[in-house]
């Protein structure tokens, strides 16, 4: 009997607390949300394609002529984004059309994984992108370890990234 009596009176503080607000009446909560914008990002490469629904991290900073690879333009637009998938990296200048000074591009396929480390395009046709507002395309080829063979070869990739 006591324990019952117990909870009865633990149940009535309870629900009365919420009407002890210092405001005099019920106030509700706001909801928990994330901050951080999350736009698709579509990576391809080899024939296999990936959708990512995470946040897009995009900075723009001065270019730095003396940078591995070096930057063009005046200003250079850093974007990386991941998920358990897949992860990109570009950087790219403010010229029109933008230019690709840098990438890196990794998307797991079954048990293997395709595997761009970091590298400069090797001409000004081998990788080209494209600006729509604040969305970038990025197409062409470089060299990539794929899930299906030993050592690297050319690999043609795309990606659609859109910016916060």
């Amino acid at each position: 009997m006591r324990r019952m009596v117990a909870g009865i009176g633990v149940a009535v503080v309870a629900a009365s607390l919420p009407a002890c607000s210092s405001g005099g009446g019920r106030q509700a909560a706001a909801p928990a949300t994330s901050t951080v914008p999350v736009s698709p990002t579509t990576v391809m490469i080899g024939g296999t394609t990936h959708t990512m629904m995470s946040p897009v991290n995009c900075t723009t900073t001065a270019a730095q002529r003396d940078a591995t690879p070096p930057e063009s333009g005046d200003l250079t637009i850093r974007i990386a984004v991941h998920d358990d998938a897949s992860s990109v990296r570009l950087t790219l200048s403010d010229l029109k059309p933008p230019s690709v000074d840098g990438f890196a591009i990794s998307l797991k396929v079954g048990d293997g994984r395709y595997q761009f480390p970091y590298q400069a395009p090797q001409s000004p046709i081998q990788v080209q992108a494209t600006k729509d507002g604040k969305s970038y395309t990025v197409t062409g080829t470089g060299e990539a370890t794929t899930p299906d063979q030993s050592g690297t070869r050319q690999v043609t990739f795309g990606i659609h990234v859109t910016c916060p």
